[in-house]
């Protein structure tokens, strides 16, 4: 194919464009930057109402939205247009259609979840077929019926096993897996728009319609690992889900989508070498590995003068959400405190888990912080709020590479951080490093910064934008994307298997 206008289907899951985040920052980068791609947007969400929190550019050609929740039935939000082609799908899905085109295929698909008894190339055969049959008849109709939930159920009791003991799960927790796995393969629920190449921001059910494009017609994959998605997911899961069985279960689904993104993806860019370090040990091969950092703009992040202040400044930058670890930053205030009473400790960011802020509310009123703790929400303007900050601290469970720190370096901010993901890549030995979750530790280097002289303390900023400037820059990560994208276009036809 000759270097002309290429087209890319760009897969999200729980992002862009209908939430914040570095992810979201990072595809509208990417998308309004390469005026010379054709975007399509397959976009997994929440529900059907979210309003859009980006201009989209004019590149991008299609948008996907693809709800998981939200809906009793996906009829209700369907792609099938007109709606009479939905009710002809139901009214040809019969028990017999069911039992005899669709049973075997969920069968060997479940089976091969909970007994990894197939190899990664058949799954994705059976995910394709699956897709297709879905294409054809009512996903509601025959997700629900007696077959499918009798199919499940024997599977997953005769699996069931707890320290060599069988124990079955209770009807409840069965009925909660499934409903779990209907609304997560609602992401194969719809065609997957043609495109030159497919580019997805996880290897997650995001990346599944990559995987069947792959398959079906040769279409180039490349992924993108901002964080370790599968690492994430287990953490997110022992928090969310207290049935060992349910979390087991989905383990074993998250686990067979990432082996499907990894094993059919041509491409795999982790966002650092941190994340290539687990991919590895998940079996890809590091000739498949292709480290693209994310990068900022200079233009736009970039010191500015410094500001008289009352008060000693901590800054952290981030959605209010468990693996960003505010509650850790929060009993490290309280200790900071104790040494400098008038420190404030400023949080920029939603509070996308409600829940979690609640905790961080309760934890600041038993500490008796609430003077210097500041829940200062969205800012329009994150480099100054980097620049006058005194330090920036970042308390993050796990990370990939996150846009803050880079942001951070670029606006000149003197920076501690918990060692997780790519951030030593990024400040290498221009910042301090604590290990995560441990607010001690946290504490004594932010103590450590802020009784340093400022014009000590500032040359750790200095040498952080230097080292921006020269390895993060927004140019740098457009230009290797845009590589990636005419490189994939062109490499040789495969067939699936001769990989």
């Amino acid at each position: 194919m000759s270097r002309s206008r290429p087209s890319v289907l760009l897969t999200t899951e729980g992002t862009y464009p209908f939430h914040k985040g570095g992810v979201s920052t990072w595809c509208h980068v990417l998308t309004q930057q390469l005026p010379e791609v054709d975007f399509k947007l397959f976009a997994i969400v929440a529900n059907p109402y979210l309003p859009l929190r980006y201009e989209l550019a004019t590149n991008i050609k299609q948008l996907v939205k693809v709800p998981l929740w939200g809906t009793d039935d996906p009829v209700e939000y369907s792609w099938q247009s007109p709606f009479s082609n939905a009710i002809k799908s139901k009214f040809q899905t019969t028990k017999k259609v069911i039992v005899t085109q669709f049973l075997p295929r969920f069968e060997q698909f479940i089976q091969a979840i909970l007994f990894e008894d197939l190899d990664i190339e058949t799954l994705g055969k059976i995910l394709l077929a699956i897709h297709q049959y879905f294409l054809y008849y009512d996903y509601h109709k025959t997700m629900v019926s007696d077959s499918v939930w009798s199919a499940y159920q024997n599977l997953a009791c005769s699996h069931w096993q707890i320290e060599s003991e069988r124990v079955e799960p209770t009807i409840t927790e069965l009925a909660e897996a499934i409903r779990l796995l209907y609304r997560f393969l609602l992401a194969i629920n719809i065609p997957v728009p043609q495109t030159d190449i497919t580019h997805s921001s996880a290897a997650a059910f995001c990346g599944l319609p990559c995987v069947i494009a792959k398959i079906q017609r040769g279409t180039p994959y490349l992924l993108t690992e901002h964080g370790i998605n599968i690492r994430e997911q287990y953490l997110n899961l022992n928090r969310s889900i207290s049935s060992v069985f349910v979390r087991r279960f989905l383990y074993r689904v998250m686990a067979a989508v990432v082996k499907l993104n990894y094993h059919f993806a041509d491409q795999i860019s982790p966002v650092c070498e941190y994340n290539a370090r687990w991919e590895k040990w998940w079996g890809v091969p590091p000739e498949k590995i292709k480290v693209i950092y994310n990068g900022a703009d200079p233009e736009k992040f970039h010191p500015t003068p410094p500001v008289q202040k009352e008060r000693p400044q901590v800054m952290n930058m981030g959605l209010i959400f468990p693996l960003k670890g505010q509650l850790d930053l929060i009993e490290a205030a309280a200790i900071v405190s104790e040494k400098i009473p008038d420190v404030e400790f400023r949080f920029y960011g939603k509070a996308s888990d409600e829940e979690y802020f609640a905790e961080c509310l309760e934890k600041v009123e038993k500490y008796g912080i609430e003077k210097n703790i500041n829940f200062a929400g969205f800012t329009s303007e994150p480099w100054r709020a980097y620049s006058e900050a005194d330090v920036v601290a970042m308390a993050s469970i796990s990370e990939g590479f996150p846009y803050a720190v880079i942001e951070a370096m670029l606006s000149g901010a003197t920076i501690v951080s918990t060692d997780v993901g790519g951030v030593s890549e990024a400040l290498g030995d221009t910042g301090l490093m604590v290990k995560a979750s441990r607010p001690q530790e946290l504490a004594a280097a932010i103590l450590k910064l802020l009784e340093l002289p400022e014009a000590e303390r500032r040359t750790f900023g200095q040498r952080a934008c230097d080292r921006a400037l020269k390895l993060f820059s927004q140019q740098r990560f457009l230009d290797l994307h845009l590589e990636s994208y005419y490189q994939l276009i062109n490499q040789p036809f495969l067939e699936v298997g001769d990989q």
